[in-house]
This record gives structure tokens, C-alpha cells and sequence, in this order.
């Protein structure tokens, strides 16, 4: 995939990812909610400042860039669960 520079983009990254095992649905369209407002912050240039600790991996995934794996967000931010 290359570089993700609009809301379009976005989307669709965010959507190349399956629902993990034992997410609800809910809970998979809270998790994708909440990753589209980390890039939509990231794309204005704003800092996202709620916390961000969630147990999926894909979490963690969508709101990396995906040619090079950075966080769109500071790592010391976030706690992952599980890695």
C-alpha cells in the first residue's frame, strides 16, 4: 500500500482489516471509529489526546503507516494488551 494522505485513503486501510475473533460487532465499529479519528487528526496535523488502549492487534495496524510500520501517534501513548 503506498502513503495515506486523505480520508479516502484512510478508509480503506481501515478497512482492509478483519474483525477479530470474539469482537462484536460493536465493538469492531468502535475500535475502526476510534482509529478514523486518530488519522483524521493526524492528517490536520493535531495531536489525538484521548487515551488509546485497546486488545486487538489490528488496532494497532490500522493506525500504523503501512509502508513503513510508524505509528501515526506516539508509542509511549498507548498501552497494547497482548504484544
Amino acid at each position: 500500500m503506498t502513503s495515506i494522505n486523505n480520508p479516502a485513503e484512510v478508509r480503506k486501510h481501515i478497512e482492509s482489516f478483519a474483525r477479530p475473533n470474539g469482537y462484536s460487532p460493536y465493538a469492531w465499529n468502535v475500535t475502526k471509529r476510534i482509529a478514523q479519528e486518530i488519522w483524521d487528526c493526524h492528517l490536520a496535523g493535531r495531536s489525538y489526546s484521548r487515551p488509546v488502549n485497546f486488545m486487538c492487534n489490528e488496532f494497532y495496524q490500522m493506525i500504523q503507516m503501512p509502508e513503513t510500520g510508524e505509528y501515526i501517534i506516539p508509542r509511549a501513548g498507548f498501552k497494547m494488551y497482548g504484544a
